[in-house]
């Protein structure tokens, strides 16, 4: 029983990352079968470590607690460098981290390592009694997780009623599109020479430029309420939106007409669907983070080609629909992971460091073209007015040789009807779009609205 014991609780430290990602705040529930996987791997693993534990001999309780200590040594730092993209990039990350914490971080891998090879050469008596010590925060992780089990789905949100064939809008319309991190200096004004944005050009030719437009915040979750105030909440207005990495449909969905949301994709949420599945994926996460992987792309990424491609067909049904007066599309570029391959053309990119952010522009500009494409086919494109921004900058632009000011996002308004194209270049906050909408939507002229902007 005591050896058992000493398993489950050496057990529980390796997946400790799982159950604190699971147990951990959600933007969207966590489906009950990654929880079931995540109490079968704590069974696995226990049972395999106490055969290794019991049969191995010294050999085996050798590479036991060097490949245990590896792993452990491993989660720490991946969660201090999140942001890394590369091999690189993450040890240039945990150089980074170790100096501004004090060396913690490189304090703890040592002493990881020291215990390793401490437990390669001596006994190591001491380490069963500190993991039974330790064998009560099963029943925190174990029970938490058992707990989810059995608590009921949570509840959709409700969106307002609409008929199969809701007659076409005939005031005002708006089509409002956030790229997540655009960043104005790396796509337009300080561009780099080998970077093309055909689409994003075009439109930019033919709009109203804020030149100095800035976002009240470096954080989605601070920009994107900010911009959006109060906006949906007129009783008259039928409003849609496909929306990223927020809760969207839970904050906002009483007030709309249509919906769609997705999680960012992360370890946590890119275990698929299937108990076996779920397992399989849960363990093979041990051995990768969310940006880079020994497997080419990691499960995380897999899953983020994933989300842009729904979310790429979801906006241009959604910009394309004579229902909605207003229609208001966040999408997840160019903000890392880094997946779009210029060469081929597709979302097959793993691994790349910051400079992968100039292919994440391209692909912002082809989701672009989509949504105008199907803006045109429509025939909605000359009445529309059309708004593109970023919630914020890009936050690694120093590692491409910019400043660390990330606050300048584009901003282009191509008004409905005819106007001549022009440059603003006042300071213009952001967070004064949704005031600017909710004047278009009243009818307010387009020549009247540039005259006194927010």
């Amino acid at each position: 029983m005591r050896r058992w014991l000493v398993a489950l609780s050496l057990a529980n430290l390796l997946l400790i990352r799982i159950f604190t990602e699971l147990l951990g705040e959600h933007t969207q529930p966590a489906p009950p079968v990654w929880y079931a996987a995540a109490l079968v791997n704590l069974l696995l693993l226990t049972a395999f470590i106490w055969m290794v534990a019991r049969w191995g001999g010294a050999w085996g309780r050798g590479i036991l607690a060097v490949s245990g200590a590896a792993l452990l040594a491993k989660e720490l730092t991946i969660s201090v460098c999140h942001e890394a993209a590369s091999w690189k990039g993450f040890a240039a990350e945990l150089v980074e981290a170790a100096l501004r914490q004090g060396w913690l971080t490189l304090a703890v891998i040592a002493a990881l390592i020291l215990m390793a090879w401490v437990s390669w050469r001596t006994p190591l008596r001491w380490v069963p009694a500190a993991l039974l010590m330790l064998s009560p925060v099963v029943v925190v992780t174990a029970g938490q997780t058992a707990w989810h089990l059995t608590q009921p789905p949570v509840a959709q949100p409700r969106f307002k009623a609409t008929s199969p064939n809701p007659p076409a809008s005939t005031g005002p319309r708006v089509v409002w599109i956030v790229f997540d991190e655009l960043d104005e200096r790396v796509a337009f004004s300080q561009r780099p020479a080998t970077l093309r944005l055909p689409a994003l050009d075009a439109f930019r030719a033919e709009s109203i430029v804020f030149r100095q437009a800035f976002s009240p915040s470096n954080s989605t979750a601070i920009s994107i309420p900010r911009m959006l105030g109060h906006v949906f909440e007129r009783p008259d207005l039928r409003a849609g939106l496909v929306g990223w990495h927020l809760p969207y449909c839970q904050d906002y969905g009483r007030h709309l007409a249509s919906c769609q949301a997705w999680a960012m994709d992360r370890q946590l949420n890119s275990y698929g669907s299937g108990i076996f599945n779920v397992v399989r994926n849960q363990w093979r996460s041990l051995f990768e983070s969310s940006l880079y992987s020994f497997f080419g792309q990691s499960l995380a990424l897999e899953a983020h080609a994933r989300t842009i491609v729904e979310m790429e067909d979801a906006a241009a049904r959604l910009a394309a629909r004579p229902d909605l007066n207003l229609v208001f599309l966040h999408l997840p570029v160019p903000h890392p992971p880094f997946i779009y391959h210029s060469g081929r053309g597709d979302l097959s990119a793993s691994n790349q460091d910051a400079r992968g952010y100039l292919a994440n522009l391209e692909l912002a500009d082809r989701l672009f073209a989509r949504i105008r494409l199907s803006l045109t086919k429509s025939g909605l494109w000359p009445q529309t007015h059309v708004l593109v921004t970023g919630d914020h900058g890009f936050r690694q632009a120093y590692r491409l040789g910019y400043s660390r000011q990330d606050l300048h996002v584009p901003f282009m308004w191509k008004p409905a009807g005819p106007l001549k194209p022009r440059q603003v270049d006042e300071r213009f906050e952001t967070s004064h779009t949704a005031a600017l909408v909710s004047r278009l939507l009243k009818g307010e002229n387009a020549e009247s609205a540039v005259a006194r902007y927010p």
